[in-house]
């Protein structure tokens, strides 16, 4: 069987690389597919039709979302729900039970997370994507009950803060797990490296206790130190999740709302259909709290998340503080063109 496989495939990293590689190229044809779409539709008065589509109906918080959650979790989660019709044969299952179910496993991921044993850390990073998927699903079941066919939050529900809340709870847990591996499991470093910003290679020490000829002694990163890296990326993904919620709901009211007079739903469809509107919101696609965790996801199962955390640590924010700042400055421009308050 082994030798039906081509030698180049039966490296662990060269499928690695083939898999993100044809996982890139996917989503890169969907957002081509969906700019195009863009060009020819509004955020207005929009219905679904008989089947799911990714790209029909629009929102500006679905085209703000990140590429694994609108190209893999929402259609799965949507096609799954319209083939076996779950929604409404299990009528009595509720979206806050599946949002508990969630939590749980996020719980179980925490602690396969926390293993020395990089099996069970990628075990811990396939429990927590199937997480991902049950969030998603909560979403469409509360839909299907709720009749409404549009991608957007309901902030007047107790699911809504429910689901928020346990999110929450969900990823700091899975975080501390992280943190409680490298405890055990960080590499040795020298004191000089600690302060080499924004990235640092672990040691490789001699037998020893030093590298190099240089005299310098490589010892394990302080357990306060470990948790700082840890906090940092941590509050940015909180920090990436709260300003993302927060400016798909600007973009909405901007380009989502219907307008008094044709006038001004014209210059609204246009500045819908700018290059601008589409390189502010695929800035989110990319650095909304979502995008983040999958990322680390994909370093944990890479085994390499200390050279990640020490990357991100505070570059990360800078990004983050840089695309709010332009997504403010660009709705306050639309509102400026349109002629709303």
């Amino acid at each position: 069987m082994m030798t039906l496989i081509p030698q180049v495939l039966r490296n662990e990293r060269n499928l690695c690389c083939l898999f993100f590689l044809l996982l890139f190229s996917y989503y890169i044809t969907m957002d081509v597919i969906l700019y195009v779409t863009i060009q020819d539709t509004t955020f207005t008065d929009q219905t679904r039709g008989d089947s799911y589509s990714m790209f029909h109906p629009l929102s500006a918080k679905l085209v703000m979302s990140d590429h694994t959650n609108h190209y893999f979790m929402v259609p799965t989660t949507e096609i799954f729900d319209e083939l076996t019709r779950f929604s409404k044969v299990f009528f009595f299952v509720t979206p806050n039970m599946v949002t508990i179910t969630h939590f749980i496993l996020a719980l179980v991921a925490a602690k396969f997370v926390s293993s020395e044993n990089l099996k069970h850390r990628r075990i811990a990073v396939v429990i927590y994507e199937f997480r991902i998927w049950l969030d998603s699903l909560d979403g469409v079941i509360y839909r299907s009950h709720a009749h409404e066919t549009v991608y957007k939050s309901n902030k007047s529900t107790l699911g809504y803060y429910m689901d928020t809340t346990l999110d929450v709870l969900g990823g700091v847990a899975f975080n501390l797990g992280v943190v409680f591996f490298l405890f055990k499991g960080a590499p040795l470093i020298s004191k000089t490296q600690e302060y080499i910003l924004p990235f640092c290679k672990p040691a490789v020490p001699t037998e020893n206790g030093v590298t190099n000829g240089n005299g310098e002694k490589y010892t394990k990163p302080s357990k306060k130190f470990i948790f700082w890296k840890c906090w940092c990326f941590g509050f940015q993904i909180f920090m990436a999740s709260g300003s993302w919620d927060k400016r798909t709901e600007q973009m909405g009211e901007v380009l989502e709302t219907n307008l008094k007079n044709d006038a001004q739903t014209t210059l609204q469809t246009s500045m819908l259909h700018s290059f601008s509107t589409w390189l502010v919101m695929y800035m989110w696609r990319l650095c909304d709290g979502q995008s983040l965790f999958q990322v680390f996801l994909v370093v944990i199962f890479m085994d390499k998340v200390w050279e990640f955390l020490n990357f991100v640590q505070y570059i990360g924010y800078v990004i983050l503080i840089s695309v709010n700042v332009i997504t403010v400055v660009h709705v306050n421009h639309i509102k400026n063109v349109i002629g709303i308050k």
